[in-house]
């Protein structure tokens, strides 16, 4: 005769209401250190306030358009307005800052600690909805390629994130910061760039001449498509250059430059839009020569263009 089985009722397993309990607070926790960030003629994305004194990091993308007025949105009601003191279009990384009292920065963790099959939990305002959280798990920590000779690491996870969440925390398990949500890649997983990127890239301000003013060449410049003939020419491979359209200053100034003349190179790295641009001027001293790559009249030559500090103009 087969022996009948019994089953004995037990008290629920504990982890789900102490999983809730500390997604919980979390939630409050970070919360004050995220913001919303808008632009004009742009939707919007997410910001994480670093410090106290204003610095906000946000993708290059969110604030991707020049002159563009920027807005800050807090959780406690607040609205302020930003400028943008760095970018790195290459990482995908900005850096904002605004002026206000009683800011709540986030608190950093450590990226290189992060193992695959770890919760993680995304903050941010996706579709313009404020304050929306999100868990999933880390999937992959690789390298990507996002420039000809760079590759940096990046966070792939299939925490939900959609339009809105760009530039928003990924953080761990203890609330921590762990990377900037991206998703500048596209695919199945969310693309967070790890905080130890961050960390190198801040590091590189710091290092470099924090109060210098926005080192430009004080012309007005507009992306034009190349000619089939020069792109062949070119190494790397490009299709756009930058076409000089106006001169800002002194005319003595500008006596290598002419309107007409389309940048292709700046210190040896292609130039296909301002941010790149910006970029890499910035990585110089003001006044000190740069080897610029023009062409002109259909020939390309390259000269030495001393800097300054005035504002490049678009059209």
């Amino acid at each position: 005769m087969t022996q009948a089985t019994e089953f004995t009722h037990t008290a629920p397993f504990p982890l789900p209401d102490a999983f809730s309990a500390a997604l919980t607070s979390i939630f409050e926790r970070v919360k004050p250190g995220v913001v919303q960030i808008q632009t004009e003629g742009r939707g919007g994305g997410t910001g994480i306030i670093w410090n106290e004194d204003g610095r906000i990091l946000t993708n290059n993308h969110v604030v991707a358009r020049d002159n563009a007025r920027v807005q800050v949105h807090l959780s406690d009601g607040r609205t302020l307005t930003a400028s943008v003191l760095q970018r790195n279009p290459q990482l995908d990384l900005a850096l904002l800052k605004v002026e206000g009292a009683d800011l709540k920065p986030i608190k950093a963790g450590d990226s290189t600690q992060l193992r695959v099959g770890e919760w993680v939990f995304a903050l941010g305002h996706p579709w313009g909805q404020r304050w929306v959280l999100t868990a999933g798990i880390v999937s992959t920590v690789s390298t990507i390629k996002v420039a000809e000779n760079l590759t940096t690491r990046y966070i792939k996870s299939d925490v939900g994130l959609a339009p809105g969440n760009s530039g928003g925390p990924l953080l761990d398990a203890d609330g921590n910061f762990i990377g900037i949500n991206a998703m500048i890649f596209g695919g199945d997983l969310s693309v967070s760039i790890p905080s130890e990127v961050v960390d190198k890239w801040l590091a590189s301000l710091t290092q470099s001449k924090p109060q210098q003013k926005p080192i430009t060449l004080g012309v007005e410049i507009q992306t034009v498509d190349l000619p089939a003939n020069i792109r062949e020419t070119l190494t790397p491979a490009r299709e756009k250059g930058l076409l000089i359209v106006g001169l800002r200053g002194r005319q003595e100034q500008f006596k290598d430059l002419l309107i007409g003349d389309t940048l292709l190179d700046v210190a040896d790295k292609p130039v296909s839009d301002v941010p790149t641009l910006r970029t890499i001027l910035n990585e110089g001293s003001e006044g000190a020569p740069v080897t610029m790559k023009i062409l002109r009249g259909g020939t390309i030559i390259s000269l030495p263009i001393a800097t300054q500090t005035t504002v490049i103009e678009t059209r």
